[in-house]
C-alpha cells in the first residue's frame, strides 16, 4: 500500500451527469478460481494484496472520496494527505470448492460474510464514514480448493466497462509477478486510461435528434421530491435510499441460453423481420425482444390470478420511496404523492403499455472505444411498448413484432440522440434522481442491459481465468442482465431480477422453459 501512496498526485475529476444518474447503484460481483491442479501456491494472497495497490496506481480514483459541488454536481478528492482507501479484506473459509461446483455456484453454498456491499451504494459505518470507491474481499477456499474475489465499485465513477477493465489489470499485474514475466509487468504498468470527463463533451456532434416523449417525461418537468433527494449530500441519500428497500420481496434466477437455440431461433424468426440481413438480428435484439414478452406476459399472468390492474400497483409502488422518507421529513412524503399523482396523468395510459429501458453505451456512438475511457458511458432509452403486442403468446411471428421495435430504439441511439441526451442531463444535473422516482411509479418497468461484450472472464491471476462469475442474488426489481458464458462457451448467461409474485410465471412459462436451461 506504501508505494501506492507515493504514487499519488493530488487532483479533483468532476463526475459527468452520466455518472451521478446511476450513482445509487453499485457494481457487485464474484469470481470464483477453483485449484483444479491442487497447486500450493495456487493464488498466493500476498501477490494478489501487492498486486491490487499496483493497479490502483493506474486507477487512482478509487482512493479518492465523494465531494458534492452543489446543484447535483459531484466530484472526486483525490488527496495525498487525506485518502479514502478501499476496504480490502482477506478470509479463510471452511467451505470446499468442491461444494460451490456441486451447487452450481449457487448463493446457498457460499461462504458467510463473502458478500461485502449490496446494490445500494453505502457509506461505511460509523458517524465519520464515507462511501469507499472499492470494497474487496479475497476468500481463500477449505485445503486451498479454490480462491473467490469479491470486488464492488459504486457506479459513482465506473461503469461495467470500468470495472472489468479494472480486474482485468489487477490479474495482469498478478500475473506477471508471480511468472517473473519483466516485459508483461512493464507493458501492464504501461497502460493508460482516461477517467477525465470532459472526453465526452469533446466527442459530441453538431448534430442534434429529438428525444423520445417518455425520456423528457423522466428527466423533465416539476418533480420536488426528485429535486430534494439531489440536494442531499452523498451518505445522507445512500441511507434514505437503502430504508427504501428496493430489493424487498425480489428473487432473482440464472437462465442459460444455448448457442444453438439462440442460432435457431434466429433463423425462424429472420423469416417475418422486415430486414434480417447479417447484423440486423443481432443476439442482443432477439434477446431482449423474448425477455420484453417474457416479463410482459408474467406480470399479466400475475395480475389475472391476483385480480389486480395494472393502475391498482401505481401507488403502492410509489410508496416504497415515500415509506423510506417518512420518518425522516413528512412535507417530503405529501410532495412525492402529488408528484406521483401528476406523473400519472392522463398523457398516456399506463395499463396498455410496458415501460422497456434499454440500457446502451455511448462509446460506439461517440467513438470512445479505442480512448480506454472509464467513467460511466450508459444511457437508458427509455421507450414505451404496446402490451398488446408484447402479451401475445411468444413465437417466430410475435417476437418479430417485438424485435422490430426492439431494434428501432437501439438504432435510432446514434451519436446525435446521445449529444441530445448529454445536452439535457448537463441543463439539469440534479435530474439524476429522476430516473430512480421513476422506476419506483412504473411497478412493471423492464431494464434490460447487456454485458456480453465485457471481460468478465479476463482475469487471469496467474492460474487461469475465473470458472464462474456473477453478481449479488438480490440486486434490484425488474431487471435483466445478458452475460458471457465462461469460455470457450459461446452460450448467452441471462440473469433476472423480479418481485417474486411475476418470477413465479416467468418459471411456468412454456416457451422459455424449452428455450433456457435453468443454472439456479
Amino acid at each position: 500500500m506504501d508505494e501506492f501512496v507515493s504514487t499519488v498526485e493530488n487532483q479533483v475529476i468532476a463526475l459527468h451527469p452520466l455518472d451521478t444518474q446511476a450513482a445509487f447503484l453499485n457494481i457487485p460481483y464474484h469470481f470464483f478460481f477453483g485449484n483444479n491442479d491442487t497447486a500450493d501456491d495456487f493464488m498466493p494472497s500476498d501477490v494478489i494484496r501487492l498486486s491490487f495497490y499496483r493497479a490502483l496506481k493506474q486507477f487512482p480514483i478509487l482512493a479518492g472520496y465523494l465531494r458534492p459541488e452543489g446543484q447535483g454536481q459531484t466530484s472526486v478528492v483525490i488527496d495525498r494527505d487525506d485518502l479514502n482507501m478501499p476496504e480490502y479484506v482477506e478470509s479463510l473459509s471452511d467451505t470446499h470448492y468442491d461444494t460451490l461446483r456441486e451447487s452450481n455456484f449457487h448463493h446457498s453454498s457460499w461462504p458467510k460474510g463473502l458478500t461485502r456491499a449490496g446494490a445500494i451504494t453505502m457509506a461505511a459505518p460509523g458517524p465519520a464514514g464515507r462511501i469507499q470507491l472499492a470494497n474487496v474481499h479475497v476468500v481463500r477456499l477449505k485445503d486451498n480448493s479454490g480462491v473467490i474475489i469479491f470486488i464492488n465499485i459504486p457506479h459513482y465513477v465506473v461503469d461495467g466497462t470500468g470495472f472489468f477493465s479494472f480486474v482485468e489489470l489487477w490479474g495482469k499485474h498478478c500475473r506477471a509477478e508471480r511468472t517473473g514475466d519483466r516485459q508483461l509487468a512493464q507493458q501492464t504498468s504501461q497502460l493508460e486510461y482516461c477517467f477525465d470527463r470532459s472526453i465526452i463533451a469533446r466527442h459530441l456532434p453538431v448534430e442534434r435528434k429529438p428525444l423520445d416523449a417518455e425520456t423528457l417525461r423522466v428527466y423533465t418537468g416539476f418533480k420536488p421530491i426528485a429535486d430534494w433527494i439531489a440536494w442531499l449530500s452523498p451518505n445522507t441519500r445512500s441511507r434514505l435510499l437503502n430504508k427504501a428497500k428496493f430489493n424487498k420481496g425480489v428473487v432473482s434466477h440464472t437462465f442459460r441460453v444455448s448457442r444453438h437455440a439462440l442460432d435457431l431461433l434466429r433463423k425462424e424468426v429472420s423469416e417475418y423481420v422486415a430486414d434480417s440481413s447479417d447484423g440486423k438480428l443481432t443476439d442482443r435484439y432477439l434477446l431482449a425482444a423474448i425477455l420484453s414478452k417474457l416479463v410482459a406476459r408474467a406480470h399479466r399472468n400475475r395480475r389475472e390470478q391476483d385480480g389486480v390492474s395494472v393502475a391498482g400497483w401505481l401507488f403502492g409502488a410509489a410508496c416504497s420511496v415515500v415509506g423510506a422518507a417518512a420518518g425522516l421529513v413528512k412535507y417530503g412524503v405529501r410532495l412525492l404523492c402529488c408528484s406521483s399523482n401528476c406523473n400519472s396523468s392522463s398523457k398516456r395510459d399506463s395499463s396498455k403499455y410496458q415501460s422497456l429501458n434499454l440500457l446502451d453505451d455511448v462509446r460506439h456512438g461517440l467513438g470512445l472505444v479505442d480512448k480506454q475511457y472509464m467513467g460511466n458511458g450508459l444511457i437508458p432509452h427509455n421507450s414505451l411498448c404496446p402490451l398488446d403486442v408484447l402479451e401475445t403468446p411468444i413465437d417466430s411471428k410475435s417476437l418479430a413484432k417485438a424485435v422490430d421495435m426492439v431494434r428501432s430504439i437501439y438504432e435510432n441511439a446514434d451519436a446525435a440522440l446521445v449529444a441530445s441526451f448529454v445536452d439535457l442531463l448537463s441543463s439539469n444535473p440534479k435530474s439524476f434522481t429522476r430516473p430512480m422516482i421513476y422506476m419506483s411509479t412504473q411497478p412493471e418497468l423492464l431494464v434490460v442491459t447487456c454485458e456480453m461484450e465485457f471481460k468478465l472472464y479476463a482475469s487471469d491471476f496467474g492460474n487461469g481465468p475465473p470458472e464462474w462469475v456473477c453478481t449479488i442474488p438480490s440486486f434490484v426489481a425488474n431487471f435483466v442482465g445478458l452475460l458471457p458464458s465462461p469460455p470457450p462457451s459461446t452460450d448467452v448467461i441471462a440473469n433476472i431480477i423480479l418481485k417474486e409474485p411475476v418470477m413465479k410465471h416467468v418459471l411456468r412459462d412454456e416457451f422459455w422453459r424449452e428455450f433456457t436451461q435453468i443454472v439456479y
